[in-house]
């Protein structure tokens, strides 16, 4: 509407220079009572003014000028004013409540009050409303008592909160005539308050006669069968609530039409947009957020958004101090990409925050710590996000927590801060608090890991937010059996639900359990097709997983060239763990092609310096065994070392090794015991510990445990403990001799190329000691370890050729092995040809 000035004075104009008296006009509109045209109150308002200004007030003056004032009828006559003409109408709406109050009128005072506390942006004025609410309250007007009574119970409008005296003062007016009104906020304040169903149909039967007679809070009982969920009945209450002129019955109908919850009664979206646009008419500015929700996010199919109506509904109730608009039309400004305008929303958050708004200031909170397209301002954020907290918010407590494990707010991150925030947020339902406080006590980060703790958190998660993250997080511990009884199959169907909610984590979960047989038999095809899930959607880890079946040929054929791929595919996704099965590809050689020890060490390297201690073990060994261009112990040894603070047993292993073998300057048998001994209580053994304890370096002799660390180390397929092992058989140290034995064991390294271990083979077979006798194969054993330079091959060599075992006999290609074992110290040889002789030319 536009001019309303000067359509207002022509009102007065008509009326004044009409044949009919002021009072006749006063009397038509109170009969008529109509004002659903809003032209047809601004006229009756004329016909108020006009009587002041001549001095003709009386009492149907006071009706008509009460009743302009009643059920929301000086609201619904300004909702759809402009800016402009807004302002005229709240300054005569404003003069005329200063004429009553002047002549002592004590309703108008509660008049008053709502026009500065309902009115628009710009024109509300809290304080100057309750002084007025106050004044009118001490003259004792009983509109002024409900309002205040109102503010008081929910400590409200400067009000300190006080419910006993705030119904007493209700009560005081609820036999009046104001008794409907009084009655009405009685009905409101104590359903509200109801913590069941019971007691809401108490209340109801307490105030029949004002619902079903007097057809007052017919929405409040449409909202108990809502609640009840028998929405047959709510929707009785609600049209029978709108046939009475309820606002409000419109909104909550409008409302149950637009989120689908009457569908099956018929009713459309459409429809709840009709009747939403009547409540917000008559100055329910909760109702123009619900249309422009609706208008901008439809929810029923085939329904085009409306994005420019949804915008100027969010702005005409962000007018009315719309929380909730004001925060989402913000959220639209912010991150929107067709609406985007960062410095609109960050002033619609700025009008939140004016408001007191809790919601806006976590969310300006979060913008100033986290958004990039913001100057960052930890100050402000941090101020903001408390204030948020101190107001009752959830989310700000969760992000106050990660400011103060993220070391945002502080040097150092306080862990035992976050936790408490965390918890805060939980206590509060905030689904992200009851999330980290979880993996908190599962993890121990601000303490001791607590896991019932833990597991209360998840419980709740999966409870009251359907949570895939606690969901997975429970999964795994009945998986595991820690701190529940172990479960696979409840596990199962946990991450089930986690993945059929779009989860996609818990599809590797699922991966590894079938992978592994958790539930039984392994089943690896079921396996890769969950992993196949996870990489498809470019999630690291899966796309890790599957360059791994490929390389092992998991649940399908191997494919080096596809595993290469993959595992660099996951590097680029940030998994870093992939740096050390690249650097192995180059370490084997890639398509079968030559090793390339450049590459694999800059990509262990990679891996060495992101923390992983295989790959710090790793790096240790290229240096140590020339595997570079430059042999470097001492560097080998640093990073040996560095795999050990990170709990390498390999690491250990092989310190054990560097000091046993005297890598460095000289040998140091007790640092070696020492490093051998950390990876035999990590479960790693090799034949270091058993060499230790059987030639007494580093800790007293002992050829029984030597015997059960090399069996310990055998079972663990090292060579050289399998060596060892059949040795111990051979000559019976500590163990019985047992030549089978002692020829099983030797014979396995043996035909690995362990030289000394083909020569005890060689022997073995020629004579028949642990296996049958056949000297022809025998020699043949015995001929690789002679060639390889062993005095004892050569010298068990010379006596086959001397006696004819396996070989034609030839004294003189035995004494051509006997000279060679003496030249190489074998003491039976020497005797034989008189002492080590250099070979004739």
């Amino acid at each position: 509407m536009k001019q309303f000035n000067q359509e207002y004075l022509s009102y007065v104009s008509e009326f004044a220079n009409d044949s009919k008296s002021i009072t006749e006009h006063a009397e038509e509109f109170i009969n008529k009572n109509d004002y659903s045209d809003p032209h047809q109150w601004y006229r009756a308002h004329a016909v108020c003014m006009l009587a002041e200004q001549i001095g003709k007030n009386n009492e149907i003056i006071e009706s008509l000028y009460n009743q302009l004032n009643e059920d929301s009828n000086c609201m619904h006559s300004s909702m759809s004013l402009n800016d402009q003409d807004y302002e005229a109408w709240f300054t005569d709406v404003r003069a005329l409540n200063e004429i009553f109050i002047e002549r002592g009128y004590a309703a108008a005072y509660a008049y008053q009050y709502e026009l500065f506390i309902n009115s628009r942006y710009g024109f509300r004025d809290e304080d100057r409303a309750t002084k007025f609410l106050n004044i009118g309250l001490a003259l004792g007007d009983e509109l002024c008592k409900c309002y205040a009574g109102y503010a008081m119970y929910y400590g409200t409008n400067g009000y300190e909160k006080n419910e006993e005296e705030a119904i007493k003062l209700i009560e005081s007016a609820s036999h009046g005539k104001r008794a409907k009104i009084a009655n009405l906020f009685l009905l409101n304040i104590e359903f509200r308050s109801c913590g069941s169903a019971e007691e809401g149909k108490a209340v109801l039967t307490k105030y029949d006669d004002l619902i079903n007679n007097q057809k007052r809070g017919l929405y409040i009982l449409a909202d108990y069968y809502l609640r009840e969920d028998d929405n047959e009945k709510a929707e009785a209450a609600l049209k029978d609530g709108i046939a009475n002129n309820s606002a409000y019955s419109k909104y909550l109908l409008g409302m149950m039409a637009c989120n689908g919850r009457f569908e099956g009664l018929g009713y459309t979206e459409e429809q709840g947009r009709e009747l939403l646009a009547d409540a917000y008419d008559y100055g329910i500015a909760h109702a123009g957020y619900i249309l422009g929700y609706s208008y901008f996010y439809p929810r029923t199919e085939g329904l085009e958004p409306n994005d420019n109506k949804g915008i100027e509904m969010f702005d005409n109730a962000i007018s009315y101090y719309s929380n909730e608009a004001t925060l989402e039309l913000a959220i639209i400004y912010l991150y929107n990409t067709d609406h985007k305008d960062i410095a609109k929303g960050i002033s619609l958050l700025d009008r939140g925050i004016e408001y007191g708004y809790d919601k806006a200031m976590s969310e300006k909170g979060f913008i100033l710590l986290d958004s990039e397209e913001v100057e960052r301002n930890v100050v402000e954020a941090k101020s903001l996000l408390e204030q948020a907290m101190a107001l009752g918010n959830d989310y700000a407590p969760y992000r106050l927590g990660l400011g103060y494990q993220n070391a945002e707010f502080e040097e150092e991150s306080d862990y035992e801060k976050a936790l408490y925030l965390f918890e805060l947020a939980a206590e509060r339902n905030n689904a992200s608090g009851v999330e980290v406080a979880g993996r908190y006590y599962r993890f121990g980060y601000a303490g001791e890991p607590n896991l019932e703790k833990a597991i209360m958190y998840y419980e709740k998660g999966i409870e009251y937010f359907n949570s895939n993250y606690c969901k997975v997080e429970m999964a795994m511990l009945l998986e595991r059996g820690e701190g529940v009884e172990q479960d696979v199959p409840a596990a199962v169907t946990l991450y089930e639900e986690a993945l059929n909610d779009g989860y996609i984590y818990a599809a590797i979960r699922l991966g590894m359990i079938y992978e592994d047989g958790t539930l039984g038999e392994a089943d690896y095809d079921k396996a890769r097709s969950y992993i196949e899930i996870a990489a498809e959607q470019d999630m690291s880890e899966g796309v890790y997983n599957l360059a791994r079946f490929y390389k092992y040929g998991v649940g399908g054929d191997v494919n080096l060239q596809k595993s290469f791929e993959l595992f660099s595919k996951a590097l680029e996704l940030g998994f870093v763990d992939a740096n050390v099965d690249i650097a192995l590809f180059y370490e084997e050689g890639i398509d079968g092609g030559e090793p390339d020890y450049e590459k694999a060490f800059e990509y262990m390297m990679q891996g060495a310096e992101a923390g992983f201690n295989y790959a710090q073990y790793k790096i240790g060994v290229y240096y140590s065994y020339g595997y570079l261009a430059e042999t470097d112990a001492l560097k080998g040894k640093e990073w040996f070392e560095k795999s050990v603070e990170n709990g390498s047993p390999l690491g250990m292993l092989s310190l054990g090794d560097y000091y046993l073998y005297g890598y460095g300057e000289e040998k140091e048998y007790d640092k070696a015991f020492e490093y051998y001994t950390m990876a035999e209580e990590r479960n790693y053994v090799s034949e270091g510990l058993g060499i230790c304890y059987q030639f007494g370096l580093g800790v007293e002799t002992d050829d029984i445990k030597a015997f059960h660390y090399y069996k310990l180390a055998a079972d663990r397929q090292y060579d050289s403990a399998i060596f060892r092992l059949g040795l111990c058989y051979f000559y019976g140290n500590g163990t019985e001799r047992d030549l089978v034995e002692a020829f099983f064991y030797l014979k396995q390294v043996a035909d690995r190329g362990n030289m000394e271990a083909v020569g005890y083979v060689g022997a073995m077979l020629v004579k028949g000691e642990g296996t049958e006798k056949d000297a022809e194969y025998g020699v043949s054993y015995l001929l690789q370890a002679a060639e390889a330079g062993l005095d004892m091959a050569q010298y068990e060599l010379a006596n086959c050729y001397l006696k004819g075992e396996g070989v034609p006999q030839s004294d003189e290609s035995a004494m051509q092995w006997y000279q060679q074992a003496a030249e190489n110290g074998n003491e039976d040889a020497q005797k034989l040809v008189g002492g080590p002789r250099k070979r004739r030319r």
